[in-house]
């Protein structure tokens, strides 16, 4: 206890003493290493919470590898352990270990930290005092989004085998608890500003009360239901039956629900309108027990990762869906993933429509190193494995992919020779090396670790560390070796280390990586893990952390004060005074600078230039749509692309898409294999009218026939009055004393209406031609995600299909029905026309079951 005390008062002292360096003119200014007592596991800005909030944010959460918490106040300069604040005198180290710090999203003062034994600590100033509470042991905590001392927490109550957990409330920030709901599984808070939900608004997994206790602990209980409340667990309402697992990526919610009749098979409910309605997926193939999760919604669609087999277990299939979630088509197939279930498959952030992912490569024979294949079967480890991967970039949201264009020379200028190479870059699986990694606010800046070759490979002397500023269509070798990095200034600064073997150095860059400056930010060498700056990438201040020995160490970088000068010409961009340039992203699969349909143009800073651009820099874009191209489709459901880039049918799949369906009501579509691309705005051109579905209206009256029945039956009653009152005015006999009356009625109703319908056409006739022609509608109006049959069990053939162990056989496929006008003309007769039938009486019953 005395030493620990000891090496905390030197650490104390240590960080109040800086230093500065002279670098260009200018200083960088750093802070003394702080020493923690272990490796650095989280760290969080905490005013980042607010949508208003500024960079520089000051106070900084750090939670330590053995549970103990640090606080900075002043953008990471100095630290002070939180232990003091925590505990008394009389505790135990090991009873103020931390497991989870949870910040408040309502007020950003508010926080819980959560321990691993009974006692939590709250706070409602940002650290400044604590409030140790015991409740026994929390299973998980959520804060309420709006209000700041709203809670909910689950703990386990029972006892074995019957041992469930409870949901409990405090409305009074942890003072008081009250259980609302036993034997939950999951819970989340709704979003309290969607239409028809309120602060109160609950969703969770809970299991039936009057079920039988669990004889085992199977993943998959046909007793638990998604079920929402919108009074704290007063009344309940089911909203995905057997619904036993969620996740949350707002606005969407993906909920997993079992077939109670077969445990091991799985049904994905989607909504994405915050949770108020919800539609079953449809994927091209039955989905297996925990083969899915979801790598990305962020622009209007989502990206669900599938294993459609237990051993899969080094790749998955990616599906893309469309804007509603629930219609899914492949995208790529045999991505890259972990034990853990993290893939390669990464969107390239501040720029629209932009994937990079590692897949399998197919085309060539595996790779049956021993060493190789056995850390792939064993150990779930890429390196040399089994089968070779390679890199690949999309432009359109995942509906083509190609290869990275390689650097033509290393960062030492010489030429890189290599035929029929591409680029390869590592991702999230690959341990410690650098991922692929981009910022929002540094628009088209792409840095990562990887090789130049056939296939990608985790050898040490073929590592070098890459860099592309126009989002991926070209890349430059910074540097070789495995390093990591970060933007600041909204990228007009970049700063890295090498996080392979222990040094005192970083690099930065002033100029997008043209020229690389070493800095030494201490005497002793430690392991660097990471650079990190405040969330919104703005700043100029970095925090550097990583190890020595068994000890943390925690360092600030300041270059706020290098350069002095601030960016000039943000109205004139692209004119010699100015600092700032026009550039344009575009997609390498097309002619023109067009990404998703339209032509983006941002202002960014001239890459020669060195100033910074401030965090208050605003960065202006303008958009112009263009004209439709094939790279603004992709395949539609049921399809998938085959080597020549045609949307071809998934074989064995059902006949969707090709006529009315049973429940048509209205308008129905008939696909021609393509749909746009989710967030596309482009227009017109030939292409489009090629490719996009086609709008058909429902056959028989259905609901918009009977709409035009009932304006028919109203005009003619407006017509018939109308007449009745001018016949009356000229001094005609009712039409009903007799036949000829009657007929003299319509006959007279005919010309005297001439006058009034005179302004559109006179007395020409005119025939009713609309029912093909209607107005766009919503994705909602064609019932998509509606039809349980479509994800049934297929075929063995098609799942061998899907994990691309046999080629689809060619079947002759008929093409799309072709649409004809519904109006026929009459043949000439020389017979007289039968009477016309009564015209039936209007009813609110429902209409006789269709075959």
């Amino acid at each position: 206890m005395r030493a620990n005390m000891n090496l905390g008062r030197l650490s104390i002292l240590s960080y109040f003493l800086l230093f500065s360096c002279l670098a260009n003119g200018g200083k960088i200014t750093t802070s003394r290493p702080f020493l923690i007592d272990s490796q650095v596991t989280d760290m969080q800005w905490v005013n980042s919470t607010l949508k208003d909030a500024k960079p520089n944010a000051k106070t900084v959460f750090v939670r330590s590898a053995r549970g103990s918490i640090y606080r900075s106040v002043d953008d990471g300069m100095n630290w002070v352990s939180q232990r003091d604040k925590m505990v008394s005198t009389d505790e135990e180290q090991y009873q103020t270990r931390i497991q989870q710090m949870i910040f408040s999203h309502a007020d950003p003062k508010y926080a819980v930290m959560k321990g691993y034994g009974e006692s939590n600590w709250f706070t409602k100033n940002q650290g400044e005092t604590y409030t140790k509470r015991e409740f026994g042991i929390m299973n998980e905590i959520k804060l309420h989004p709006s209000q700041a001392e709203w809670i909910l927490a689950s703990k386990y109550e029972g006892s074995f085998p019957d041992r469930y957990l409870s949901l409990f409330l405090s409305v009074d920030f942890g003072q008081s608890w009250k259980k609302i709901v036993s034997r939950v599984f999951q819970f989340e808070w709704a979003d309290p500003k969607i239409k028809g939900f309120n602060e109160k608004t609950i969703f969770a997994c809970v299991r039936k009360q009057d079920a039988p206790a669990k004889k085992n602990f199977a993943e998959w209980d046909p007793n638990v239901d998604f079920v929402i409340s919108h009074d704290f667990f007063k009344n309940s309402d089911i909203v995905v039956p057997h619904g036993n697992r969620f996740a949350l990526h707002r606005p969407y919610w993906f909920v997993a629900a079992m077939n109670p009749e077969e445990e091991l098979e799985v049904k994905l409910h989607v909504s994405a309108d915050g949770g108020k309605m919800f539609k079953t997926a449809q994927f091209p193939y039955q989905l297996s027990e925990r083969s899915y999760r979801v790598v990305d919604s962020k622009e209007g669609s989502v990206f669900v990762q599938v294993s459609h087999s237990s051993r899969d277990r080094q790749f998955a299939n990616v599906y893309m869906s469309g804007p509603e979630g629930s219609s899914y088509t492949l995208s790529l197939r045999a991505v890259v993933k972990d034990y853990r279930g993290l893939s390669d498959f990464e969107r390239i952030n501040g720029v629209d429509g932009v994937y990079i992912a590692n897949v399998a490569d197919t085309s060539v024979e595996p790779e049956l190193k021993l060493f190789g294949g056995l850390q792939s079967v064993f150990l779930n480890l890429n390196e040399d494995g089994m089968v070779p991967t390679k890199t690949v970039i999309s432009y359109d949201k995942g509906a083509m992919w190609k290869d990275l264009t390689p650097p033509t020379n290393d960062h030492l200028g010489r030429p890189i020779v290599c035929d029929g190479c591409s680029l390869h870059l590592n991702g999230k699986t690959s341990g410690f090396l650098g991922p692929v990694y981009s910022s929002v606010s540094s628009t088209g800046l792409i840095m990562a670790t990887g090789n130049v070759g056939h296939h990608l490979h985790r050898r040490q002397d073929e590592i070098n560390t890459y860099f592309s500023r126009d989002a991926g269509r070209t890349w430059e070798q910074i540097t070789k070796g495995s390093f990591i990095y970060e933007f600041g200034d909204h990228g007009a600064l970049m700063i890295m280390a090498n996080n392979r073997e222990a040094t005192n150095t970083v690099r930065y860059s002033w100029n997008e990586g043209l020229n690389w400056t070493d800095f030494k930010f201490w005497e002793h060498h430690i392991e660097v893990e990471n650079i990190i700056t405040e969330p919104s990438g703005t700043s100029q201040i970095f925090i550097l952390y990583g190890r020595r020995n068994d000890k943390g160490v925690l360092m600030q970088l300041n270059f706020e004060t290098l350069h002095e000068r601030r960016c000039a010409g943000i109205n004139a961009p692209g004119s010699d005074a100015s600092d700032y340039e026009e550039w344009t992203p575009a997609d390498a699969l097309r002619s023109g600078n067009c990404l998703l349909g339209r032509k983006v143009t941002y202002t960014r800073r001239k890459r020669a230039v060195q100033c910074f651009n401030g965090w208050d820099y605003d960065r202006r874009e303008s958009k112009v749509n263009c004209e439709c191209t094939r790279v603004d489709f992709e395949c539609d459901f049921g399809f998938q692309m085959n080597e020549k880039k045609e949307c071809v049918r998934v074989p064995d799949m059902p006949e969707v898409g090709f006529g009315a369906p049973q429940d048509c009501s209205g308008y129905f579509v008939i696909t021609k294999g393509y749909r746009r691309v989710p967030g596309d705005s482009c227009v017109g051109g030939s292409v489009a009218s090629e490719l996009e579905p086609v709008i058909q209206s429902c056959p028989g009256f259905g609901r918009t026939g009977m709409v035009i029945l009932f304006a028919m039956v109203a005009l003619a009653t407006v017509f018939a009055w109308f007449t009745y009152i001018r016949r009356k005015e000229q001094g005609f006999a009712d039409p009903w004393t007799s036949a000829a009356d009657c007929l003299d009625f319509f006959r007279g109703g005919a010309h005297a209406s001439s006058n009034f319908f005179g302004g559109f056409g006179g007395g020409s006739s005119a025939r009713y031609m609309g029912l093909a022609d209607g107005p766009d509608l919503d994705d909602e109006d064609f019932g998509l995600g509606d039809d349980d049959d479509e994800a049934q069990v297929l075929g063995e053939s098609l799942h061998e299909y899907a994990l691309g162990v046999t080629e689809p056989k060619q079947q002759n496929i008929a093409p799309p029905p072709t649409l004809v006008s519904i109006e026929a003309t009459p043949q000439a007769s020389s017979n007289p026309l039968p009477p016309l039938p009564a015209a039936p009486v209007p009813s609110l019953a429902p209409p006789p079951s269709r075959k």
